[in-house]
């Protein structure tokens, strides 16, 4: 049994790293957490739990292989490989905790406890499942990175499931069709265990009914994913009729594949520059609305820097546009703890108009810990010498929608996001509840140029278009610079056969609703599905652990 727990643990590694980039191959996931869910079935939960952690780490740190691309951009090769470890480990723990829970509860459960499989297999496994990816989100600052359900970005039909429930409600359909197929593998095995152990009779009822129930562990999942891909499959073509009278607005996505921070130099910064502006004014050819440029891609920092400002501006006139970049902002304050030299600094977008004049700024409000500040820096300011880039950022406090309007009086609010904001489903929940028709993130995957990193980043996003029913723009430093439209379909920023670690920009029409597309999950967000399923994830290894305690 020990050699079969342990090709079941390899095989489901093995499968739900293919899912996602490289390999993609998103049919996999249908099938990945069969092995894991037999073993939980079979197992005490103890066990499962060991036994899923295993798997899930070593899913993890494959699955989180473009770590190493940052040692090349100045990180310490032991802190990146214990980060990669250390990341991956708790991302384990967590699926792990799924295991516990769900197997003291099918320990309660036999061949003829049809209905309480039902249950376990519809419901209870995908909230549990959804529970964790939901902790996930956010605890330590969070980590919302390839849920499940992101697997599945390809499958345009299913994953407008997540304009009702997040993506973890694709997540949740996921995890209920691979218990319907756990089910089917034990039924098909239940000769040959028989046979094996020497065992007398049947294993499953010859009742009609009985018979019947057991089916309906496969079909009921089969049947509303089935429902589920239909819906979806009409949301789409209602869309694309709404489409062509909604008004198209000209954009142009510029991304400079500038060098990352630590191997820049004088020399280079000066070549970006000049390559930055050549490319403005090649896209200013086409007389867009709006052009955007990635994440901190202004050298210098506003408003105080009388140079960076006349650039920028020179940019913005350049291009008889908008112009929306990412750019470090100071602010002066009084002296205080949190900034000792009476300086606050913020990763920000500002959008200048075509004249040069300022039309609104945001402030990164979800900060990346060792990355953007130091934890504690602010009570210690001695810390904040310790960031890598040496200054350490303080986070913004709202959506900070900037509103764009073009030379026939209409406008647009725009909600920006920066870095990995987009990972994140509140962020951009937040700002369409503020108002924003259209989505605008800022990025520098440089840190991890020649990796896997800015593929696995893009699908994060086209989840957050579809969850609030409004398009989204990504400038990209070197890629994927792109447009998801409200479906989450997305046309890339690409030379030949390649879509990152080149310099251009995207010149596209994007349409953009007066209102987002109805989508449920932007108004009630995590209450639909993943709240429930964290509450019911405690609740149930809670009562595990008491119980096993006494």
């Amino acid at each position: 049994m020990i050699v079969l727990k342990i090709i079941g643990v390899i095989i489901s590694s093995l499968l739900l790293w293919a899912s996602f980039p490289p390999s993609s191959q998103s049919d996999s996931a249908w099938l990945a957490l069969v092995p894991l869910l037999l073993i939980i079935r079979y197992c005490k939960p103890k066990a499962a739990f060991q036994w899923v952690f295993i798997s899930a780490l070593l899913f993890w740190v494959f699955n989180l292989g473009w770590f190493p691309a940052i040692i090349k951009n100045g990180g310490p090769w032991y802190l990146v490989v214990l980060g990669q470890v250390a990341l991956s480990a708790a991302c384990a723990f967590l699926m792990a905790l799924f295991a516990f829970a769900s197997s003291s509860l099918w320990q309660m459960c036999d061949e003829r406890s049809s209905l309480k499989r039902i249950a376990l297999i519809v419901l209870v496994d995908p909230l549990l499942w959804v529970g964790t990816e939901y902790i996930r989100s956010w605890i330590l600052s969070g980590f919302a990175w390839n849920f499940f359900g992101v697997s599945q970005v390809e499958n345009i039909a299913l994953i407008q499931v997540a304009s009702v429930a997040g993506v973890y409600g694709v997540s949740a359909l996921l995890v209920m069709v691979n218990g319907a197929l756990a089910s089917l593998v034990e039924r098909a095995a239940a000769p040959l265990v028989r046979k094996v152990l020497r065992m007398e009779g049947q294993m499953y009822s010859k009742n009609l009914g009985v018979r019947l129930m057991v089916s309906a562990e496969s079909f009921i999942p089969l049947t509303l994913v089935l429902i589920c891909w239909l819906w979806g499959m009409n949301r789409i073509k209602n869309w694309d009729q709404i489409e062509k009278s909604q008004p198209a607005w000209r954009i142009a996505l510029v991304q400079p594949n500038t060098p990352c921070i630590f191997i820049n130099n004088d020399e280079t910064m000066l070549a970006q520059l000049d390559l930055m502006q050549e490319q403005i004014k090649l896209a200013s050819a086409a007389r867009p609305h709006l052009i955007v440029m990635p994440e901190t891609s202004i050298f210098g920092a506003v408003p105080y820097d009388s140079q960076t400002m006349r650039f920028v501006r020179e940019c913005a006139r350049l291009s008889g546009s908008a112009l929306l970049t990412g750019t470090l902002e100071v602010e002066k304050t009084e002296k205080s703890a949190a900034a000792s030299e009476g300086l606050l600094f913020y990763n920000a977008a500002w959008m200048f108009s075509a004249e040069g004049e300022v039309l609104g700024r945001y402030r990164k409000q979800h900060l990346v810990p060792f990355g953007e500040y130091i934890p504690l820096d602010k009570q210690l300011p001695i810390l904040q010498k310790l960031a890598p880039t040496g200054i350490s950022c303080t986070a913004g406090k709202d959506a900070s929608l900037i509103e764009l309007t073009d030379k026939e009086g209409r406008s647009i609010m725009v909600g920006s996001l920066i870095c990995f904001e987009d990972t994140l489903p509140s962020l951009s929940r937040k700002s369409v509840q503020a108002g924003a028709n259209i989505l605008a993130l800022m990025t520098n995957d440089a840190w991890f140029n020649g990796s896997i990193e800015p593929q696995q980043h893009l699908q994060q996003s086209v989840f957050r278009a579809v969850e609030c029913g409004i398009p989204m723009v990504r400038a990209a430093n070197s890629g994927v610079s792109c447009v998801v439209d409200v479906l989450g379909r997305v046309r890339e920023l690409r030379s030949g056969d390649k879509n990152t670690d080149f310099h251009g920009f995207l010149l596209t029409q994007v349409y953009v609703p007066p209102q987002p597309l109805p989508a449920p999950y932007a108004k009630m967000g995590d209450w639909i599905l993943a709240i429930p399923g964290m509450v019911a994830l405690i609740l149930v290894a809670g009562f595990a652990m008491l119980k096993k305690e006494n």
